[in-house]
Protein backbone atom coordinates (compact mmCIF):
# COMPACT_ATOMS: atom_id res chain seq x y z
CA UNK A 1 0.00 0.00 0.00
CA UNK A 2 2.79 2.36 0.92
CA UNK A 3 4.67 1.47 -2.25
CA UNK A 4 1.57 2.17 -4.36
CA UNK A 5 1.09 5.60 -2.77
CA UNK A 6 4.72 6.46 -3.27
CA UNK A 7 4.50 5.46 -6.92
CA UNK A 8 1.39 7.60 -7.38
CA UNK A 9 3.03 10.61 -5.78
CA UNK A 10 6.13 10.05 -7.95
CA UNK A 11 4.03 10.13 -11.10
CA UNK A 12 2.35 13.32 -9.97
CA UNK A 13 5.75 14.92 -9.49
CA UNK A 14 6.89 13.81 -12.95
CA UNK A 15 3.76 15.22 -14.58
CA UNK A 16 4.11 18.44 -12.59
CA UNK A 17 7.66 19.19 -13.80
CA UNK A 18 6.60 20.86 -17.02
CA UNK A 19 8.91 23.89 -16.93
CA UNK A 20 12.29 22.68 -15.71
CA UNK A 21 13.80 22.69 -19.22
CA UNK A 22 12.71 26.28 -19.89
CA UNK A 23 15.52 28.81 -19.26
CA UNK A 24 15.06 30.74 -16.03
CA UNK A 25 16.04 33.90 -17.92
CA UNK A 26 15.48 34.39 -21.64
CA UNK A 27 17.67 37.21 -22.98
CA UNK A 28 16.43 38.85 -26.17
CA UNK A 29 18.84 40.50 -28.58
CA UNK A 30 16.96 43.67 -29.46
CA UNK A 31 19.41 44.50 -32.27
CA UNK A 32 18.71 41.16 -33.88
CA UNK A 33 14.96 41.64 -34.12
CA UNK A 34 15.34 43.45 -37.45
CA UNK A 35 17.27 40.62 -39.16
CA UNK A 36 15.67 39.72 -42.48
CA UNK A 37 16.86 36.76 -44.57
CA UNK A 38 15.59 38.48 -47.74
CA UNK A 39 17.48 41.73 -47.23
CA UNK A 40 20.96 42.10 -48.80
CA UNK A 41 23.88 42.56 -46.43
CA UNK A 42 26.21 45.57 -46.60
CA UNK A 43 29.51 44.07 -47.69
CA UNK A 44 32.50 45.13 -49.79
CA UNK A 45 34.63 43.43 -52.49
CA UNK A 46 37.50 43.37 -50.01
CA UNK A 47 35.49 41.39 -47.48
CA UNK A 48 34.16 39.08 -50.20
CA UNK A 49 37.75 38.18 -51.14
CA UNK A 50 38.79 37.32 -47.59
CA UNK A 51 35.62 35.73 -46.22
CA UNK A 52 33.04 33.29 -47.56
CA UNK A 53 29.42 34.29 -47.96
CA UNK A 54 28.47 32.19 -44.94
CA UNK A 55 31.15 33.98 -42.91
CA UNK A 56 29.76 37.38 -43.83
CA UNK A 57 26.16 36.33 -43.23
CA UNK A 58 27.11 34.99 -39.80
CA UNK A 59 29.00 38.19 -38.97
CA UNK A 60 25.89 40.10 -40.01
CA UNK A 61 23.67 37.88 -37.85
CA UNK A 62 25.75 38.48 -34.71
CA UNK A 63 26.11 42.22 -35.39
CA UNK A 64 29.84 42.16 -36.15
CA UNK A 65 29.93 42.82 -39.89
CA UNK A 66 30.58 46.57 -39.69
CA UNK A 67 33.34 46.10 -37.12
CA UNK A 68 34.86 43.35 -39.25
CA UNK A 69 34.93 45.65 -42.26
CA UNK A 70 36.68 48.35 -40.24
CA UNK A 71 39.15 45.90 -38.70
CA UNK A 72 40.29 44.48 -42.05
CA UNK A 73 40.47 47.81 -43.90
CA UNK A 74 44.11 48.64 -44.74
CA UNK A 75 43.43 52.39 -44.50
CA UNK A 76 41.28 52.34 -41.35
CA UNK A 77 43.64 54.71 -39.54
CA UNK A 78 43.21 52.82 -36.28
CA UNK A 79 46.06 52.63 -33.82
CA UNK A 80 46.87 49.28 -32.22
CA UNK A 81 44.80 49.91 -29.08
CA UNK A 82 41.76 50.73 -31.20
CA UNK A 83 42.31 47.62 -33.34
CA UNK A 84 42.55 45.40 -30.29
CA UNK A 85 39.40 46.95 -28.83
CA UNK A 86 37.59 46.35 -32.11
CA UNK A 87 38.82 42.77 -32.27
CA UNK A 88 37.69 42.19 -28.68
CA UNK A 89 34.22 43.49 -29.52
CA UNK A 90 33.96 41.13 -32.49
CA UNK A 91 35.15 38.21 -30.37
CA UNK A 92 32.58 39.08 -27.71
CA UNK A 93 29.81 39.01 -30.30
CA UNK A 94 30.96 35.62 -31.55
CA UNK A 95 31.29 34.30 -28.00
CA UNK A 96 27.73 35.40 -27.28
CA UNK A 97 26.52 33.55 -30.36
CA UNK A 98 28.46 30.45 -29.30
CA UNK A 99 26.75 30.50 -25.89
CA UNK A 100 23.43 30.96 -27.71
CA UNK A 101 24.04 27.76 -29.66
CA UNK A 102 25.00 25.92 -26.48
CA UNK A 103 21.98 27.26 -24.60
CA UNK A 104 19.44 26.21 -27.23
CA UNK A 105 21.18 22.87 -27.67
CA UNK A 106 21.03 22.28 -23.91
CA UNK A 107 17.31 23.08 -23.83
CA UNK A 108 16.65 20.67 -26.70
CA UNK A 109 18.68 17.98 -24.96
CA UNK A 110 16.75 18.55 -21.74
CA UNK A 111 13.41 18.33 -23.56
CA UNK A 112 14.47 15.12 -25.30
CA UNK A 113 15.50 13.63 -21.95
CA UNK A 114 12.23 14.72 -20.32
CA UNK A 115 10.27 13.18 -23.18
CA UNK A 116 12.33 10.00 -22.88
CA UNK A 117 11.48 9.77 -19.19
CA UNK A 118 7.79 9.96 -20.00
CA UNK A 119 8.24 7.25 -22.65
CA UNK A 120 9.97 5.00 -20.12
CA UNK A 121 7.17 5.56 -17.61
CA UNK A 122 4.50 4.76 -20.18
CA UNK A 123 6.37 1.72 -21.46
CA UNK A 124 6.59 0.33 -17.93
CA UNK A 125 2.88 0.89 -17.46
CA UNK A 126 2.12 -0.79 -20.79
CA UNK A 127 4.31 -3.79 -19.96
CA UNK A 128 2.56 -4.37 -16.62
CA UNK A 129 -0.84 -4.11 -18.28
CA UNK A 130 0.08 -6.53 -21.06
CA UNK A 131 1.49 -9.03 -18.58
CA UNK A 132 -1.70 -8.85 -16.53
CA UNK A 133 -3.92 -9.36 -19.57
CA UNK A 134 -1.77 -12.23 -20.87
CA UNK A 135 -1.79 -14.02 -17.53
CA UNK A 136 -5.54 -13.46 -17.19
CA UNK A 137 -6.10 -14.95 -20.64
CA UNK A 138 -4.07 -18.04 -19.72
CA UNK A 139 -5.92 -18.43 -16.42
CA UNK A 140 -9.33 -18.15 -18.09
CA UNK A 141 -8.33 -20.76 -20.67
CA UNK A 142 -7.06 -23.13 -17.98
CA UNK A 143 -10.19 -22.73 -15.86
CA UNK A 144 -12.39 -23.35 -18.88
CA UNK A 145 -10.56 -26.57 -19.66
CA UNK A 146 -10.72 -27.74 -16.03
CA UNK A 147 -14.44 -27.03 -15.61
CA UNK A 148 -15.41 -28.76 -18.85
CA UNK A 149 -13.30 -31.77 -17.88
CA UNK A 150 -15.10 -32.10 -14.55
CA UNK A 151 -18.61 -31.38 -15.79
CA UNK A 152 -20.73 -34.22 -17.21
CA UNK A 153 -23.31 -31.93 -18.77
CA UNK A 154 -22.59 -31.63 -22.50
CA UNK A 155 -24.87 -28.61 -22.96
CA UNK A 156 -23.23 -26.78 -20.06
CA UNK A 157 -19.78 -27.70 -21.37
CA UNK A 158 -20.60 -26.17 -24.75
CA UNK A 159 -21.69 -22.93 -23.10
CA UNK A 160 -18.57 -22.88 -20.89
CA UNK A 161 -16.30 -23.58 -23.87
CA UNK A 162 -17.82 -20.76 -25.90
CA UNK A 163 -17.83 -18.27 -23.02
CA UNK A 164 -14.34 -19.17 -21.86
CA UNK A 165 -12.95 -19.04 -25.38
CA UNK A 166 -14.53 -15.66 -25.99
CA UNK A 167 -13.21 -14.28 -22.70
CA UNK A 168 -9.72 -15.65 -23.33
CA UNK A 169 -9.67 -14.27 -26.88
CA UNK A 170 -10.92 -10.90 -25.66
CA UNK A 171 -8.16 -10.67 -23.09
CA UNK A 172 -5.59 -11.68 -25.69
CA UNK A 173 -6.79 -9.07 -28.15
CA UNK A 174 -6.82 -6.42 -25.42
CA UNK A 175 -3.18 -7.22 -24.63
CA UNK A 176 -2.32 -7.01 -28.33
CA UNK A 177 -4.16 -3.86 -29.36
CA UNK A 178 -4.45 -1.78 -26.19
CA UNK A 179 -2.35 1.36 -26.49
CA UNK A 180 -1.94 3.42 -23.29
CA UNK A 181 -1.40 7.17 -23.33
CA UNK A 182 -0.68 9.97 -20.91
CA UNK A 183 -0.99 13.74 -20.88
CA UNK A 184 2.32 15.46 -21.60
CA UNK A 185 2.63 19.26 -21.71
CA UNK A 186 5.27 21.54 -23.21
CA UNK A 187 4.10 25.18 -23.09
CA UNK A 188 7.40 26.38 -24.64
CA UNK A 189 7.65 24.20 -27.72
CA UNK A 190 10.75 24.65 -29.89
CA UNK A 191 9.40 22.16 -32.42
CA UNK A 192 6.44 24.41 -33.19
CA UNK A 193 8.45 27.26 -34.71
CA UNK A 194 10.46 24.80 -36.79
CA UNK A 195 7.24 23.39 -38.23
CA UNK A 196 5.40 26.66 -38.82
CA UNK A 197 8.53 28.74 -39.58
CA UNK A 198 7.31 32.25 -38.74
CA UNK A 199 9.37 35.23 -39.84
CA UNK A 200 10.23 36.03 -36.23
CA UNK A 201 10.45 33.36 -33.54
CA UNK A 202 9.33 33.83 -29.95
CA UNK A 203 11.39 30.83 -28.81
CA UNK A 204 14.68 31.06 -30.73
CA UNK A 205 17.13 33.97 -30.39
CA UNK A 206 17.00 36.26 -33.48
CA UNK A 207 20.62 35.62 -34.55
CA UNK A 208 20.13 31.84 -34.49
CA UNK A 209 16.74 32.10 -36.15
CA UNK A 210 18.32 34.11 -38.98
CA UNK A 211 20.90 31.36 -39.55
CA UNK A 212 18.30 28.60 -39.42
CA UNK A 213 16.07 30.41 -41.95
CA UNK A 214 18.75 31.46 -44.45
CA UNK A 215 19.27 28.95 -47.26
CA UNK A 216 22.98 29.78 -47.64
CA UNK A 217 23.75 28.01 -44.36
CA UNK A 218 22.53 24.64 -45.65
CA UNK A 219 24.83 22.30 -47.56
CA UNK A 220 23.17 22.65 -50.96
CA UNK A 221 22.04 26.27 -50.39
CA UNK A 222 18.67 25.51 -52.01
CA UNK A 223 16.57 25.46 -48.87
CA UNK A 224 17.03 26.62 -45.31
CA UNK A 225 18.12 24.39 -42.44
CA UNK A 226 14.58 24.68 -41.04
CA UNK A 227 13.07 23.53 -44.33
CA UNK A 228 15.42 20.55 -44.49
CA UNK A 229 14.72 19.51 -40.89
CA UNK A 230 10.97 19.68 -41.44
CA UNK A 231 11.26 17.75 -44.71
CA UNK A 232 13.22 14.98 -42.93
CA UNK A 233 10.47 14.74 -40.31
CA UNK A 234 7.87 14.17 -43.03
CA UNK A 235 10.04 11.81 -45.11
CA UNK A 236 10.86 9.74 -42.00
CA UNK A 237 7.18 9.32 -41.22
CA UNK A 238 7.33 11.25 -37.95
CA UNK A 239 4.57 13.57 -39.14
CA UNK A 240 1.85 12.28 -41.44
CA UNK A 241 -0.54 15.22 -41.42
CA UNK A 242 0.72 17.88 -43.88
CA UNK A 243 -0.66 20.68 -41.71
CA UNK A 244 1.08 19.46 -38.55
CA UNK A 245 0.18 16.65 -36.18
CA UNK A 246 -1.15 17.44 -32.72
CA UNK A 247 0.22 17.29 -30.12
CA UNK A 248 3.77 17.70 -31.44
CA UNK A 249 3.45 21.35 -32.38
CA UNK A 250 1.12 22.69 -29.71
CA UNK A 251 1.40 23.10 -25.96
CA UNK A 252 0.86 19.41 -25.29
CA UNK A 253 -1.82 16.74 -25.19
CA UNK A 254 -2.23 13.01 -24.88
CA UNK A 255 0.75 11.02 -26.14
CA UNK A 256 1.09 7.32 -26.90
CA UNK A 257 4.43 5.56 -26.43
CA UNK A 258 5.23 5.80 -30.15
CA UNK A 259 4.42 9.51 -30.17
CA UNK A 260 6.68 10.19 -27.19
CA UNK A 261 9.53 8.31 -28.84
CA UNK A 262 8.91 10.22 -32.07
CA UNK A 263 8.97 13.56 -30.25
CA UNK A 264 12.27 12.67 -28.59
CA UNK A 265 13.72 11.74 -31.99
CA UNK A 266 12.57 15.03 -33.53
CA UNK A 267 14.14 17.01 -30.68
CA UNK A 268 17.40 15.11 -31.15
CA UNK A 269 17.52 15.85 -34.88
CA UNK A 270 16.83 19.54 -34.27
CA UNK A 271 19.57 19.64 -31.63
CA UNK A 272 22.04 18.13 -34.11
CA UNK A 273 21.15 20.81 -36.68
CA UNK A 274 21.74 23.57 -34.13
CA UNK A 275 25.05 22.12 -32.93
CA UNK A 276 26.36 21.82 -36.49
CA UNK A 277 26.22 25.62 -36.80
CA UNK A 278 29.36 25.62 -34.65
CA UNK A 279 31.16 24.64 -37.87
CA UNK A 280 30.17 27.96 -39.47
CA UNK A 281 31.29 29.79 -36.36
CA UNK A 282 34.62 27.99 -36.45
CA UNK A 283 35.09 28.93 -40.11
CA UNK A 284 34.50 32.62 -39.38
CA UNK A 285 36.84 32.61 -36.38
CA UNK A 286 39.56 30.89 -38.41
CA UNK A 287 39.39 33.53 -41.13
CA UNK A 288 39.37 36.37 -38.61
CA UNK A 289 42.50 34.94 -37.00
CA UNK A 290 44.08 34.67 -40.43
CA UNK A 291 43.10 38.22 -41.37
CA UNK A 292 44.52 39.72 -38.17
CA UNK A 293 47.50 37.41 -37.60
CA UNK A 294 50.21 39.49 -39.37
CA UNK A 295 49.55 42.56 -37.22
CA UNK A 296 49.31 40.56 -34.03
CA UNK A 297 52.49 38.64 -34.80
CA UNK A 298 54.53 41.80 -35.29
CA UNK A 299 53.26 43.19 -32.02
CA UNK A 300 54.25 40.09 -30.12
CA UNK A 301 57.80 40.27 -31.36
CA UNK A 302 59.92 37.32 -32.48
CA UNK A 303 58.87 33.88 -31.33
CA UNK A 304 61.37 32.10 -29.11
CA UNK A 305 63.83 30.15 -31.22
CA UNK A 306 63.55 32.44 -34.23
CA UNK A 307 66.47 34.63 -35.30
Amino acid sequence: MTSGCATSRGRERVHGEVDYCVPAQVARDVDGESLDVRAPIATTPRLAQRFSRQDLLLAHAVGALEDLDTLTAPDSGLDEDARQALLLRIESRLLLFSTTLSSVSAELDCEATRTGRMATLLQSKESRRQNLLTVSSIVVGALTTTVTAISKNDRANDIIDISGGAASAGLGLAALFWSPSLRFTHPRNLLADVWWQPEHSQSFPPSLWFVLRHKDFSNERRHSILHNVRTRWVDSGYVEDPVGDAPYFGTGGRYTLDELQTRAQMLGELQAAVRLIHQDLQSLLTRIVSATAPTNRRDRGPVEGEG
